[in-house]
């Protein structure tokens, strides 16, 4: 019923195709969302997404605070045309049926105080985001629950065609990559993954696990770095 993502920007081809919302809360009572990831390089393959039950009060509070924003009706914002390579944020509230979308370009990058915005529709834009992640995120409160892995059926995969040696964004020309071997039973040859497939976590969970940003998995003799993340809802291959 609610999501805010950010999309769009300066950022790596594999962040993009592994971008999950900021925020996702589900109509079945989940709340969703990246958790923290280790400072190391290479880092895991894996995102590290963790998901939290929310309560009808906490939902219905989510709902109010969109109320309150101005937020469940259309609204328009001005894009500001000094800032480059900033990201765009969505927020996407489904009601009763009916869905309302919000678009504002390098949201909080507006000169106000707190890195908050001047103009009034981005301003109440903005205070929703920080006041809706700061209630997903609140461990003490009451419509949260425990944090946990978020667990799917499967995977989505990307595989780009590489050179064995070659390094990712500012790795270290020191750090070679680790070669793995992709199954040769796989339901999914890589060649065929160069915009998007899915694969069962049953089968690939360990391999993906024990993988880093920095693993080539051979395939046909062939080198491929993987973009992988598990499907949030309303997220497949499907267009």
């Amino acid at each position: 019923m609610l999501s805010i993502t950010d999309v769009g920007g300066f950022v790596p081809s594999d962040r993009t195709f592994t971008n999950v919302p900021r925020l996702l809360v589900t109509g079945d009572g989940r709340v969703i969302q990246e958790g923290p990831v280790i400072a190391i390089y290479p880092g895991p393959l894996l995102p590290n997404l963790l998901q939290r039950s929310i309560t009808e009060a906490g939902i219905q509070r989510l709902i109010d605070l969109a109320d309150e924003h101005g937020l469940l009706g259309d609204e328009t914002y001005t894009q500001p045309g000094n800032i480059a390579d900033a990201s765009e944020t969505i927020v996407t509230i489904t009601v009763n049926g009916e869905t309302f979308e919000h678009r504002a370009y390098a949201l909080g990058l507006g000169g106000g105080p707190d890195g908050g915005e001047t103009d009034a529709p981005r301003a109440r834009l903005f205070d929703f985001v920080v006041a809706a992640m700061d209630l997903a995120s609140d461990p003490a409160a009451d419509e949260i629950g425990p944090e946990e892995p978020y667990r799917t059926d499967s995977y989505l995969i990307r595989a780009l065609e590489v050179e064995t040696t070659e390094p990712t964004g500012d790795a270290p020309i020191d750090i070679e990559p680790t070669l793995v071997d992709w199954p040769s039973d796989a339901p999914v040859r890589l060649a065929a993954a160069a915009e998007c497939a899915e694969v069962p976590t049953n089968r690939f969970a360990q391999l993906f696990e024990d993988a880093n940003q920095l693993t080539r998995f051979v395939d046909d003799g062939v080198a491929y770095s993987l973009a992988v993340t598990p499907p949030v809802p309303g997220r497949s291959c499907s267009p």
